[in-house]
């Protein structure tokens, strides 16, 4: 389930790239992404936990990582719901990053935190700073995880009810996990509460896996037709601006194309074009003539 979610996120990083560049609200959502990777990555998903924690002392750093950047993906996958609903930001929204620095302090506070183990929480579980770190750690995400269900209540349609579903099994997985930590630390029930507790990994990554498919399938279901539509003809007339030196500069072209959504991208192709055809007194051939005559139709009927 691990790697799967590593592919869907991989997935979302690169095929985001350009949206990135282009606009502003998808930058949430991209970071998200990111810190999700590498939170994943942390996690020793790819490269064996011992060999990353070796480098960072061998002191299970890795595990404090792991919990800061999977805080930060859905603190940043939160925003981009924000965004997507038009909710105004208000001081709730910044309380899960106040969680950052008692995990900190309360990690420093564990003791004797070597050697490097994937169940580094479980065998420190018996230390106040262990269950106030990973408590916390855990209080944060459920507080972000409902806050982004509440959010998206108007839009739990489609793959909107995806989002939802996938994340109202990552709250029940955080609600296993602080229900071990209370039960644990504070109640002598310890084999209950490690029953309950094995659920946490079981659930959380099923959820996100859920939430991450359907944000990719929302992604491209948006974007396939725009490029269907768009893609072959901004290709085109960027060719044909690259083969005429249509642009002071060689970069300009392939820059627009990127910069630019494909529609826009295409307009201002024409534009460019035009503009050498009058700078130069020049002509186009008349079969490419009639390809930029049937693109400016294209544009004239989608206006």
């Amino acid at each position: 389930m691990k790697l799967l979610l590593v592919a869907l996120l991989t997935a979302l990083c690169l095929l985001r790239i350009p949206s990135v560049v282009k606009v502003a609200e998808a930058r949430a959502s991209w970071v998200a992404s990111v810190f999700g990777l590498a939170a994943l990555y942390v996690l020793g998903t790819v490269t064996p936990l011992e060999t990353i924690d070796s480098y960072l002392g061998g002191i299970n750093v890795a595990n404090l990582l792991q919990a800061i950047f999977a805080l930060l993906a859905i603190f940043f996958f939160n925003d981009s719901v924000r965004r997507l609903a038009n909710v105004a930001v208000r001081w709730p929204y910044y309380a899960p990053l106040l969680s950052i620095p008692i995990m900190i302090a309360s990690f420093a506070l564990v003791k004797d935190k070597a050697p490097t183990s994937a169940d580094f929480i479980d065998y420190r579980m018996d230390q106040l700073a262990t269950a106030v770190y990973s408590g916390s750690y855990m209080l944060a995400l459920l507080f972000t995880v409902l806050r982004i269900i509440y959010m998206l209540r108007h839009k739990a349609r489609g793959l909107y009810a995806t989002f939802s579903a996938g994340l109202l099994v990552v709250a029940a997985a955080v609600s296993c996990h602080l229900t071990y930590v209370l039960l644990f630390h504070f109640s002598p029930w310890h084999t209950f509460a490690e029953a309950i507790g094995s659920w946490f990994d079981r659930l959380f990554y099923a959820g996100l896996s859920v939430t991450a498919a359907g944000w990719l399938i929302l992604f491209l279901s948006k974007q396939i037709p725009k490029l269907r539509l768009w893609m072959i003809d901004a290709l085109w007339l960027t060719g044909l601006r690259i083969r005429v030196h249509a642009d002071h500069s060689r970069v300009s072209p392939a820059w627009d194309l990127f910069n630019e959504t494909l529609e826009n991208g295409v307009y201002k192709s024409l534009i460019v074009l035009h503009n050498y055809q009058r700078g130069n007194l020049t002509a186009f051939p008349e079969s490419v003539q009639g390809r930029i005559s049937q693109i400016e139709a294209k544009l004239d009927a989608q206006g």
